[in-house]
């Protein structure tokens, strides 16, 4: 009798352990993890489910920053450790599938429809459309370059390549699919030269005249700060990096007020949206919650 009652007093101790660890907010809802990588884009959109979150529902929402790469959110998400997060359909690419089960392609629809079936099911989680802005490579030169001149996409630009000097950051020139050989094969003229570098030196760089022409992400504050034009891929080179958010399935499965919130997002932050809110934040170094919620308000979603 004394080692039955010694195991139920210890089952009865392991229960109420269990149920401590299940979090719960100060109005008796759910907490959930939101991960993010150390770019800020997905930071701010942290910050921006967050506060819709605790705003509309009983439910918390902290947010885990500075996530090395996409791989480590995924996997977050297959153990359960993040609910949600913000990633990008080009990631497809990136040698998480064998080559039988991915078609590279620069088609923003084929891309996103084979993000969201393969990472859907080998984490089971729910990868939206997109929220509405891309951060993926791009061309840019200086305004007054391509106004001078005329130069509105990268097939105009190779008139002027021989002549001119590209910074990139260094993977690019490494790159197989996407990089400086493939782009080189596919628009069919090099650089004057091309030198990899560190991204803050390479818009320093294109910033006092030093180069011509970078490889800007497309959600890059400089772009705006240093007056420079981002040239169309008219040969759809480059592969798309849509932003979604992602959720487990477990989750919005349970929480349909979340699922809700998720969906309002999908096509609700431009690409040029997404810049400047980066802008702020990076640049004139402003609170980023702060800047969520004033975007937040200007949006009218809360109204």
């Amino acid at each position: 009798m004394k080692k039955l009652i010694t195991a139920s007093v210890l089952s009865f101790l392991l229960l109420i352990l269990a149920a401590c660890g299940d979090e719960t907010s100060a109005d008796g809802g759910e907490v959930f993890e939101f991960g993010a990588q150390k770019n800020t884009d997905p930071k701010i959109m942290g910050h921006i489910v967050k506060q819709l979150v605790e705003a509309k529902t009983d439910h918390e929402v902290n947010i885990t920053e500075d996530i090395p790469a996409s791989p480590q959110v995924m996997t977050a998400i297959g153990n359960k450790e993040f609910d949600f997060a913000l990633l990008y359909s080009g990631e497809v690419y990136n040698n998480h599938f064998d080559e039988d089960q991915v078609e590279y392609s620069t088609d923003p629809e084929k891309t996103l429809t084979q993000a969201q079936e393969l990472f859907g099911n080998k984490y089971d989680m729910k990868w939206y459309d997109s929220v509405g802005f891309r951060n993926q490579y791009s061309i840019a030169i200086k305004e007054e370059l391509a106004n001078e001149n005329n130069i509105t996409n990268m097939t105009e630009l190779g008139d002027y390549a021989s002549e001119l000097a590209l910074g990139t950051d260094n993977s690019w020139i490494e790159r197989e699919n996407d990089g400086y050989e493939g782009y080189q094969e596919t628009y069919g003229y090099s650089f004057k030269e091309a030198r990899g570098m560190d991204v803050a030196l390479m818009y320093e760089g294109i910033a006092n005249g030093d180069l011509d022409v970078v490889t800007a992400y497309t959600v890059d504050p400089q772009i705006l700060e240093y007056n420079l034009k981002i040239l169309e891929d008219d040969q759809n080179f480059f592969p798309p990096y849509d932003a979604s958010l992602v959720a487990r399935n477990e989750v919005i499965n349970e929480y349909p007020a979340v699922e809700a919130i998720f969906n309002d997002l999908v096509g609700s932050v431009s690409t040029d949206e997404m810049t400047q809110l980066i802008r702020e934040v990076d640049m004139n170094e402003r609170d980023m919650a702060t800047v969520a919620e004033e975007f937040i308000q200007e949006k009218g979603w809360l109204e």
